[in-house]
């Protein structure tokens, strides 16, 4: 049984949010792009979730063409936000985004390529910076022919590198309507006929929670970094 399943998409609607609890999520990570952030469309979305019974994480998605420009964008967001994911496809933003503890996950990392967006140097990165690789499951369902085959593939790849290298991975929905959501169960199947192993399926479906409550926590107002707490007296 999936520990506490938390979705990752850009379900902002009750319906969708309703849907979600439906199908089993515990949470779902809201993902707004970072140039269209909107606090009052986030507030929303919590709303809907404490009356359904779904926790709701934010999340913002970065793309960018500079690394220096990456770097502005993380440092603004990082105190606003849950879950922070930058897109790949570029490799010199992919490298700058897992040698950054800012940031949570790569997304996306084959998108717009020939190869799988990842190699060895990066999925170490990715380890030691506590940087997760995203298989998008939408990305997958939108493509068709050869193009579906080929991030299949690229899926396949980063997931032995990951493994190999002991690199987290998160799998999400990337759903936008109610009829991209997908249940736990489906996403678990989908994960085992990848990696024939049902429990490195289950540890990535339940990394989204680990991420999302890792930094809610920091984000407490008395928590310095990892461990290190303000404790008030009160005797």
């Amino acid at each position: 049984m999936i520990t506490k399943p938390v979705d990752i998409n850009h379900i902002f609607d009750e319906e969708g949010i309703k849907l979600l609890k439906e199908l089993g999520w515990y949470g779902s990570v809201a993902v707004q792009h970072h140039d269209g952030y909107d606090n009052e469309k986030l507030e929303c979305v919590k709303e809907y979730g404490e009356k359904h019974g779904l926790r709701i994480y934010s999340g913002i998605k970065i793309p960018s063409k500079s690394s220096k420009e990456l770097s502005k964008v993380v440092k603004k967001y990082r105190n606003k936000v849950d879950i922070i994911l930058v897109e790949g496809g570029v490799i010199k933003i992919s490298r700058k985004a897992l040698e950054m503890h800012d940031v949570d996950i790569l997304s996306t990392p084959e998108l717009n390529r020939r190869d799988n967006g990842i190699d060895h140097v990066l999925a170490r990165l990715g380890s030691s910076h506590r940087v997760a690789i995203e298989l998008n499951f939408k990305s997958l369902l939108e493509k068709k022919y050869y193009e579906r085959a080929r991030i299949l593939w690229a899926f396949r790849r980063n997931l032995f590198l990951a493994k190999k290298y002991d690199t987290p991975v998160v799998i999400s929905s990337g759903a936008e309507n109610i009829y991209d959501i997908k249940s736990p169960n489906d996403l678990r199947s989908f994960l085992n006929t990848l990696t024939m192993d049902s429990n490195y399926s289950k540890n990535i479906m339940e990394m989204p929670y680990k991420i999302a409550e890792y930094r809610t926590y920091l984000r407490k107002n008395n928590v310095i970094r990892y461990g290190v707490e303000v404790v008030v007296d009160n005797k």
